[in-house]
């Protein structure tokens, strides 16, 4: 049996981008950076799936339900793929290059059929007044569905023939070459930040960290001297954790993550404190408070290799 690829529909690569963009490397490390393009890049993607969700509506009118001659759904349609291409030069600018002037720089770069957009200006924009020497309208004798005609002085009489049909092929294929190049972008911008730490394990920084923990604990059994340098070289250690945990999530690591350092930053103050006040010998809350640190430890760690696991995925 033949096993047929499904072709993914604008709607259905909208959805996949809004997940994309939620990629944490993504969001945290592109997409936030600058005021707005945030909110500019899920409008956009709802904005091109709202406008396709409205041309589809449009097409699967029945023909036999149009009539002899009609401009609301001209008006429509011609919005809505207006709208749309408004929402793709949006998110590709935001996105992909933000050197990109307007829409019709983006047009070209595809070499997409300007006249979609043209036509909606001329008839659906300012049909009265265009450009302040241009004058249009739709011809008043019937029209199919897709078929339809308007004329206009610019300043010279010309007649423009209209096919929405090809018009709709066209601009569907296009959406779909923006939405792909977004998505290959978005990818590529991931992948290119996870290879800036890939060569670095963070947990080789709290790997060799029993020998400062053990410098504690004699300290609580036994009043070692050094508990204090114990201490020292795990608040270091840690303070380098967070460091890199930091550039490789634009200080937004994970939630999981802040829980275990809240809990690591109390028992360590109070261990400093007991250091400081000679009263960490013998203490019983001292020896549960760092039994609490080791827990903590194993579960950073697991965190920490699986982050590990995740950046060398860019190798």
């Amino acid at each position: 049996m033949q096993l047929t690829c499904k072709t993914m529909t604008i709607q259905e690569k909208c959805n996949k981008l809004n997940k994309d963009i939620h990629n944490r490397h993504f969001l945290n490390n592109y997409l936030s950076t600058t005021i707005g393009d945030y909110e500019r890049t899920f409008t956009s993607l709802d904005l091109i799936e709202d406008s396709q969700d409205a041309i589809e509506e449009f097409e699967n009118i029945p023909e036999t339900s149009i009539q002899s001659r009609t401009t609301l759904y001209i008006y429509g349609v011609l919005q809505s793929m207006y709208c749309q291409q408004d929402g793709l030069f949006h998110l590709y600018r935001t996105i992909k290059n933000k050197d990109i002037k307007n829409v019709y720089e983006l047009f070209k770069l595809y070499q997409f059929n300007i006249q979609i957009r043209e036509v909606r200006d001329d008839i659906a924009g300012h049909p009265a007044d265009r450009r302040g020497k241009e004058f249009y309208f739709i011809a008043k004798g019937t029209n199919s569905k897709y078929i339809f005609s308007y004329a206009g002085y610019a300043p010279h009489f010309r007649n423009v023939d209209v096919d929405l049909k090809q018009f709709i092929n066209e601009q569907n294929i296009f959406a779909m070459t923006v939405l792909d190049e977004v998505e290959k972008t978005i990818a590529q911008q991931i992948q290119i930040h996870k290879s800036k730490f890939n060569s670095m394990k963070l947990t080789d920084i709290v790997d060799n960290l029993n020998y400062p923990i053990q410098l504690i604990y004699r300290g609580i059994f036994n009043n070692h001297p050094l508990a204090g340098t114990g201490l020292q070289e795990i608040k270091t250690k840690l303070t380098k954790l967070k460091t890199e945990l930091n550039k490789r999530y634009y200080n937004k690591y994970p939630d999981s993550i802040t829980d275990i350092f809240r809990l690591q930053d109390h028992v360590l103050n109070k261990i400093e404190n007991w250091i400081l006040t000679k009263t960490l010998e013998r203490n019983l809350d001292a020896e549960i408070f760092m039994d609490s640190f080791d827990h903590q430890l194993n579960e950073l760690v697991d965190i920490l290799k699986e982050i590990d696991e995740e950046f060398e995925t860019a190798k």
